[in-house]
């Protein structure tokens, strides 16, 4: 698998994350469903690059979750483009996968001190903030 392609690991884990939420779904329309979540009122080229995804399966993926009920589609302000915002039943999964989430991280976390919880939280918010500045800053001077 290519360094930016999914690997099955990353695939597990969202697979085991589902099974937190006691969500029986599948893994890539639970993955773009979160976005559309994130992000709306979202349209096809936003959820495609956001999800690595080709514009025709960005597509087809957004009208199989609006097949499902769980996204609506409607066009914004621009009448060209259609956006997806989550329908009552949609919002529901996204609850139930956040709520599945949290279950996970306190398995996680259980038998850590509250020290190196928040050493964790800082290392992770350091990291965050150096990949952001990297791309914020890319091509403006050498590594």
């Amino acid at each position: 698998m290519s360094v930016l392609g999914r690997t099955d690991r990353e695939n597990d884990f969202r697979a085991l994350l589902l099974e937190y939420a006691e969500v029986e779904f599948d893994i890539e329309l639970a993955r773009s469903l979160v976005l559309v979540s994130l992000h709306e009122p979202i349209g096809v080229l936003a959820l495609a690059d956001l999800s690595g995804q080709n514009h025709p399966k960005a597509s087809r993926t957004l009208a199989r979750l609006e097949a499902l009920g769980l996204v609506g589609r409607s066009r914004g302000a621009d009448q060209r483009i259609r956006t997806a915002t989550t329908t009552t039943a949609g919002r529901q999964i996204v609850d139930r996968i956040d709520r599945g989430r949290r279950r996970l991280l306190a398995d996680v976390f259980h038998d850590w001190s509250a020290a190196d919880q928040a050493t964790f939280a800082r290392l992770s918010q350091r990291y965050g903030d150096r990949i952001e500045e990297l791309i914020t800053n890319r091509g403006r001077t050498a590594p």
